[in-house]
């Protein structure tokens, strides 16, 4: 029955889903007082850190001026406004609900390498890494006014444990909790089912767009979270959440939010109450609107899709700043950009054909046509961040042959697996007439790569297609195997240490197809179902390892040079984002020169931004 209400709720939220651009034995020690950690600390203690809009209740001003409002216009119409459940695979949670609402319990900061704490003051691990105890900043409260405790954390893990796989983080949750309790009003303590070091990082920490938040419990509790919407309630000022900003007024095409005046977070001292009293994010459906909105003040953050277009757009408003004016251009975000490959799809279950279609894309040209020159090469899943150079360092002779463009190799490969050239379609065809085709998959918003990418691949007579597919369709499709080929980011996750990109091509992942993917909220763990057993230990022993454990690198080496034999997904361009900033009514954004936390509004980190960020006027 769960899994028709699955299928029922799906088909709701299946169009129109965007992400950008896109885991009681000794006691634990006592938790330490600091609120954050250095990633590098010692294994034995780790201290750390449209439709009518529906108005929400509150107090508001008669009329707030512009000066008073944030603006980030956004490119997803959402199907289903009143959705606000972030755990139901496909729910939207970028208009806002994941920026201004929703709190983790830590920050992994990637400009500073640390996990920093948000809700949380604290964590605490034991000498053998399988209990971890968190304690609560004082006076954590949902925006309702209830008390924020251990007992609402408590009461969420154990809502995603029961029932895994169906949600977001539970196969994480699911894999790594024997037990988790409330020790009292403010310290959890976790109970794994072995040695994890990583486990805050993974699961509490937001190595990506998102972290485990907690949901309130006595919201919650007896409501079936595979199909609760937790929709608006005037009455119950619902959606609940814990962040310092409220729904206002939403609808498919526009997401306001208002400032909660008695958020937590100010009224403990904590952090300081941000200064926009409300954010709107508008759905603008193109980029030159959305970008004229910047030269207009309309708008207070976005960008260009290329260097050249922010300078135009600066020569026309002085008041826009870039993220930084000095090569590499743009930030470098977390997820390079793959080809990945359905390895259970013939003939692209054969290593040498994945290998081939490798060999035939030409990344420099990816780099100076699409990227306007910014940006790098690929020849692996990790971004080129200074956190990650010494494991870079340590395979970059394993992965030289990934980022070679050669043509001959790529079609001397083809030809060794019995394709001719026809004469007629000038493509490879098998023994048996057959053309050797790849149907690739990809978001709108991935089509500047993915066409430059089926070109090169029709240059070495691969008949090579697009799909362009709705963003809800698209990750439904790829999430759940019914695709052969896909432009997308799935090695994502490392920019400190090595072991949570590459844990995502881990067989543990692997469904049958048709099922859905495990995911990381916005993309899914080893899509292209590949199964290495030897790859799958060794991920497995580097994970039981603490940060910066020298015997990491050995593992990972030996893990990567299966990767590159093997090709389940293929390394593109790293993936430079271009932000531009309005300073007419606010300041002090996060750029390469002033980078207290990393640059993207569409994370969570997102929260640290609105706390920073100052009036102009």
């Amino acid at each position: 029955m769960k899994a028709l209400k699955i299928s029922l709720l799906r088909s709701v939220l299946l169009i129109g889903v965007l992400l950008l651009l896109v885991a009681c034995a000794a006691p634990a020690p006592a938790a330490q007082p600091e609120a954050a950690v250095e990633p590098t600390s010692a294994p034995t203690q780790q201290p750390a850190v449209a439709e009518k809009p529906t108005s929400a209740p509150a107090e508001q001003p008669a009329k707030v001026e512009r000066k008073d409002i944030l603006i980030i216009p956004g490119n997803v119409n959402v199907p289903a406004p009143d959705m606000w459940n972030p755990y139901i695979p496909g729910s939207f949670i970028l208009q806002g609900m994941n920026q201004n609402m929703m709190e983790p319990l830590f920050m992994l900061n990637y400009e500073t390498g640390k996990v920093e704490g948000w809700l949380a003051e604290s964590y605490a691990a034991n000498e053998t890494q399988d209990e971890v105890v968190v304690t609560l900043k004082p006076g954590t409260e949902w925006s309702d006014g209830t008390p924020l405790t251990s007992e609402d954390v408590v009461f969420t893990i154990n809502m995603l444990k029961e029932y895994a796989p169906q949600l977001n983080w539970s196969g994480s949750v699911k894999q790594w909790v024997k037990s988790v309790e409330a020790v009292d009003d403010r310290k959890i303590k976790f109970t794994l089912t072995g040695s994890n070091p990583l486990f805050v990082m993974e699961n509490l920490a937001g190595t990506t767009s998102q972290a485990i938040v907690p949901l309130p419990k006595h919201i919650w509790e007896g409501k079936d979270p595979v199909t609760f919407k937790n929709e608006f309630d005037e009455k119950t000022g619902s959606p609940v959440f814990s962040g310092p900003y409220v729904v206002k007024n939403f609808s498919s095409t526009q997401f306001d939010y208002k400032r909660n005046d008695n958020w937590w977070g100010a009224k403990s001292g904590a952090f300081p109450l941000p200064a926009p009293l409300e954010i709107h994010r508008p759905w603008v459906a193109d980029q030159a609107p959305r970008d004229q909105m910047l030269v207009n003040d309309e708008a207070d953050l976005g960008g260009g899709n290329s260097p050249s277009t922010n300078l135009a757009l600066m020569a026309q408003n002085p008041k826009l700043v870039s993220y930084t004016d000095k090569p590499p251009l743009g930030w470098i975000d977390p997820c390079p950009r793959m080809l990945t490959i359905n390895s259970t799809v013939a003939p692209w279950d054969k290593k040498e054909l994945r290998r081939a279609l490798s060999y035939a894309i030409n990344r420099q040209q990816i780099v100076d046509v699409v990227n306007e020159g910014a940006g790098a090469t690929s020849s692996f899943i990790f971004p080129d961040y200074a956190g990650m150079k010494v494991y870079q360092d340590a395979i970059a002779d394993i992965i030289a042959p990934i980022g070679e463009f050669n043509q001959d190799k790529a079609r001397k490969l083809i030809e060794g697996q019995g394709y001719k050239l026809d004469a007629g379609s000038g493509k490879y065809v098998s023994a048996d007439g057959k053309t050797l085709t790849l149907d690739i998959v990809l978001p709108p918003f991935m089509e500047p790569w993915a066409r430059m990418v089926a070109q090169q691949l029709n240059d070495v007579n691969v008949d090579a297609v697009l799909r362009i597919l709705e963003w809800g369709v698209f990750r439904d499709q790829t999430g759940r195997g019914n695709f052969t080929a896909a432009t997308q980011w799935d090695g994502c996750g490392s920019v400190i240490e090595p072991w949570f990109g590459m844990q995502r091509y881990h067989k543990k992942w692997v469904n049958p197809i048709g099922t859905a993917g495990t995911e990381y909220v916005d993309n899914t763990n080893n899509g292209g179902r590949w199964v290495n057993d030897e790859y799958s230990a060794l991920v497995d022993k580097m994970g039981g390892l603490p940060l910066g454990d020298p015997k990491i690198v050995d593992l990972m080496k030996q893990a990567v040079t299966i990767f590159a034999d093997e090709m389940p997904d293929i390394p593109l361009v790293q993936t430079p984002a271009f932000y531009l900033y309005n300073t007419t009514y606010w300041t002090n954004w996060p750029t390469a020169d002033n980078n207290y936390v990393q640059p993207p509004n569409h994370w969570q980190h997102f929260l640290r931004q609105l706390i920073e960020i100052k009036p102009a006027q």
